[in-house]
């Protein structure tokens, strides 16, 4: 729609115009609107990131304290396996050394 120089417009026209500019910054502004609904706040941001780094500490606690019983497994079947070669090793030297012992006396 041009216009010819020197013309204004009619107040007609200018109505339109106007209105025209209305309606599109209202779905401009709804546009906005819906994108700052999609923000998170930095309170909530924050919030969350606090959430995030206890449960991070709280799993970071549990690795350590499972790893501290698996050491401790370890320690008690290292325990377990010395006791049980003893039980086993020590009839078997006490019976040679009798052996030994009967076989010097001449018994």
């Amino acid at each position: 729609m041009t216009e010819p120089q020197g013309q204004d417009p009619t107040p007609w026209e200018l109505l339109r115009a106007m209105q025209q500019m209305r309606d599109d910054l209202r779905s401009d502004f709804a546009a906005l609107g819906a994108r700052l609904a999609e923000m998170v706040t930095k309170i909530q941001y924050e919030a969350d990131r606090r959430t995030d780094e206890l449960r991070i500490k709280a799993v970071e606690e549990d690795i350590t304290v499972i790893q501290r019983e698996r050491a401790a497994e370890r320690q008690e079947a290292r325990t377990v396996r010395r006791l049980a070669l003893t039980a086993l090793a020590a009839p078997i030297a006490v019976g040679l050394i009798v052996a030994i012992v009967i076989a010097k006396l001449g018994l």
